[in-house]
């Protein structure tokens, strides 16, 4: 999925038109619709086209930097616009009979400095009126030997792999989205209780990975590329929801492994 195809779909998911957008963001429309093109020639060009991604993701709650680090690998070695530093930095004056840097001063304070640093760290290594060791040196006086206890397991997070056919929550809803196919690429977003209920993941997944949730509420799923992922619902493989490229939403309500449109 192109930046522009994440974009549309992560402004879709917010229930949001490209005036609303354009309102907040103070970008004309015509240039969102371009980005969401993946054109950047109406915007003049990929510095001022990436300016405008950040500000679209930030509004739409996305994280810009993975969009700007895939934007760049599109238009690496493409035609840029002036940078910000050609653009905003002043012209300097050349100033006759201007004396340059005191190297011999500069160099007296830096030694001094240093000076005060080596003679700090010896005190504080060794105070021989406290009997203390400096941080991070063992002392032998007090070392225990009895072994340290293990430190508490954390519990496991609602969105990790397991079987197919376990965790499914009485009376809830268990949902696995996977993502077999080679080079597959979908962005994903899952809600709880329904399409502007609380949000439990948001991102783009890629082949090879797999992301389980548990409710007892119904799920309500996102789709921005419905034929690179297949579905399990209550230990019930449904395969793909949809074509390559299809955007598809779907809500999966406990003891419904079929899922109605949302």
């Amino acid at each position: 999925m192109s930046v522009g195809e994440y974009l549309a779909a992560a402004r879709e998911a917010a229930r949001l038109s490209v005036e609303d957008v354009s309102r907040a963001t103070r970008i004309r429309g015509v240039l969102i619709r371009e980005i969401e093109a993946d054109g950047v020639e109406l915007c003049g060009g990929p510095v001022y086209a990436r300016g405008h991604i950040r500000a679209i993701a930030t509004h739409l709650g996305v994280d810009p930097v993975p969009l700007l680090a895939e934007f760049d690998r599109a238009h690496a070695g493409g035609v840029r616009g002036p940078g910000a530093r050609q653009i905003f930095e002043r012209e300097v004056l050349a100033v006759p009979n201007r004396r340059g840097p005191n190297w011999t001063a500069a160099m007296a304070v830096a030694a001094a400095v240093l000076l005060v640093v080596a003679v700090t760290s010896l005190i504080t290594t060794n105070d021989p009126q406290s009997g203390r060791v400096a941080e991070g040196v063992p002392s032998t006086s007090t070392a225990s030997t009895e072994p340290s206890a293990p430190a508490p397991v954390a519990p496991a997070a609602s969105a990790t792999p397991g079987p197919d056919l376990a965790f499914v929550t009485p009376g809830g809803v268990f949902l696995r989205v996977r993502v077999p196919v080679p080079g597959g690429k979908c962005y994903v977003q899952v809600r709880e209780g329904g399409p502007r209920g609380p949000k439990l993941f948001e991102g783009t997944l890629t082949t090879g990975a797999v992301k389980d949730f548990r409710s007892t509420k119904p799920l309500y799923l996102l789709l921005g590329n419905a034929g690179a992922v297949t579905l399990v619902v209550n230990g019930r493989d449904l395969g793909s929801p949809g074509r390559p490229g299809q955007v598809v939403r779907t809500t999966f309500n406990p003891g419904d492994p079929a899922g109605a449109a949302g």
